[in-house]
């Protein structure tokens, strides 16, 4: 096991997850499109990726802005 490898374990398992976890842009933009179900179930849009998905991000769960979720999604969760 590298040291850089150590690291990122380390940091992920700081912010709630034992490892990360990566998404196709396929599946995400399917995801997306099928939001509009649990936003009907007043869901919001990172609380519902992480039901989704079994993501432990409690900063993505929580946020209540839907760009900014997104972003994190992004920078995050997709390859």
């Amino acid at each position: 096991m590298s040291f850089k490898h150590s690291v990122d374990e380390l940091i992920l398992a700081l912010h709630g997850r034992t490892a990360r976890q990566t998404l196709t842009p396929a599946t995400y933009q399917q995801w997306d499109r099928e939001f509009i179900f649990d936003a009907m179930r007043d869901l919001r849009y990172g609380q519902a990726f992480c039901n989704e998905f079994g993501i432990t991000d409690n900063h993505l769960f929580y946020e209540r802005d839907i760009e900014r979720a997104r972003e994190r999604i992004r920078r995050h969760y997709l390859l």
